[in-house]
């Protein structure tokens, strides 16, 4: 009983932050998510912006998070520990722990919230500058990411060892750790809705249903990218974030900017749909990330595969701009979404790269709605432009 509350807990906590959200799905998971892409294919993100924002630092041991309570970003080095409002502008002080630090969601950890492995030792924290050691504690060593696993209800880290990664886990933080070998897997690992991502030396995304199977995803290089650090998504805006170093020793930290949800979609230049498995609706409006030129439209079916009347893609209003944990609108009168349904999407020049149910949809369907018909009377605008330009020179040739 003991044990089913802990996990309870930990899932409710892993619910309100970051890419732990478990009913939102990544659209490149095939397994859980997407039955048939049908002429999408899968698109690796590339970043929209990079920014160097430390200097002359040594990338041993590094980890960042972002404090949910202190509204702050943190980074973790060996020896020394920094912060910062915005993630670009940081403040550093010393510190005498030298391993890799993370924070665990569960409620019943508040007083230990922050861990870390260092030396082969188990250590806690309640504000992730004083550290404890565990009693009879061991742990991993050289861990490049660590965290709590709510599916599998235990502690999981990733070390590098020359060409292939050790995966560790254990059901109590403080050990002990069965280790298994992998190859040609990721040590930078993090869960991401309903899968596992990974990021590879310049900065390669990869991907896994189960943590230890990955599928490394073609293109995405950034040469610059040697040492990346665990991804994070920006509570403010929702974009990805991937900080990396760009050498072994005396390095710079360069922060990586993606599109919310960025790691990889599925693109289709062309209308093309792809549809979803049965998935737990529960009666709830999806939400959409897509990065959007074109447009992109949702259908709800039953788990039988019959359409929910008034949820059909030509009821739905059609997304025109970039959506992030967007809801998607019908208009008119739909019957209810069942409890167990079937997604469609209609996508045309456009990037799926996540759909699913979060605990509160952002409401800006006035705002999404005046900036689309503001785009469209623009380009309208320059239409007529156009043809009065076109007409007045036919004009004076004539």
């Amino acid at each position: 009983m003991r044990l089913q509350l802990c996990c309870l807990l930990h899932a409710a906590a892993a619910a309100r932050s970051g890419f732990l959200n478990r009913e939102k799905y990544a659209a490149v998971d095939t397994e859980r998510a997407v039955t048939d892409a049908g002429g999408a294919a899968v698109k690796v993100g590339a970043p929209q912006h990079a920014q160097v924002v430390l200097h002359h630092t040594e990338p041993r041991a590094p980890s960042i998070i972002h404090d949910r309570k202190r509204h702050a970003w943190r980074l973790w080095g060996e020896g020394f520990h920094a912060e910062s409002t915005d993630g670009v502008a940081w403040k550093q002080t010393r510190l005498d722990v030298k391993g890799y630090v993370f924070e665990d969601p569960g409620r019943r950890e508040r007083k230990r919230r922050y861990k870390a492995f260092a030396n082969g030792e188990a250590l806690s924290s309640s504000d992730g500058l004083r550290f404890t050691r565990a009693k009879d504690g061991r742990a991993p060593s050289s861990v490049r990411s660590a965290f709590y696993d709510s599916r599998r209800r235990s502690y999981v880290a990733y070390a590098e060892l020359g060409n292939a990664t050790v995966r560790y886990e254990s059901e109590a933080w403080q050990g002990p750790y069965a280790s298994k070998l992998l190859h040609d897997a990721p040590a930078v690992v993090i869960p991401y809705y309903s899968i596992y991502i990974g990021i590879m030396d310049a900065c390669r995304f990869a991907w896994s249903s189960d943590a230890l199977e990955w599928t490394v995803l073609a293109g995405g290089i950034i040469e610059e990218c040697h040492t990346p650090l665990n991804p994070l998504r920006d509570p403010a805006t929702g974009e990805l974030r991937v900080y990396a170093f760009d050498g072994k020793t005396n390095s710079s930290l360069t922060l990586y900017r993606f599109h919310a949800d960025g790691f990889a979609g599925l693109r289709s230049p062309s209308s093309t749909i792809i549809t979803s498995r049965v998935l737990p609706c529960k009666g709830r409006a999806p939400v959409v990330t897509a990065a959007i030129t074109g447009s992109l439209r949702v259908a709800v079916h039953d788990e039988r595969g019959d359409l929910v009347r008034g949820r059909s893609l030509e009821d739905a209003l059609p997304m025109l701009l970039d959506a992030v944990d967007e809801e998607v609108q019908w208009k008119g009168v739909s019957d209810k979404i069942p409890d167990r349904c079937i997604l469609k999407f209609e996508v045309k020049d456009a990037t799926l790269f996540s759909f699913g149910w979060i605990s509160r949809a952002r409401d800006r369907r006035r705002k999404r709605v005046y900036r689309e018909r503001r785009r469209v009377a623009k380009a309208e605008a320059r239409g007529l432009f156009r043809l009065f330009v076109s007409l007045s020179l036919t004009t004076l040739s004539c």
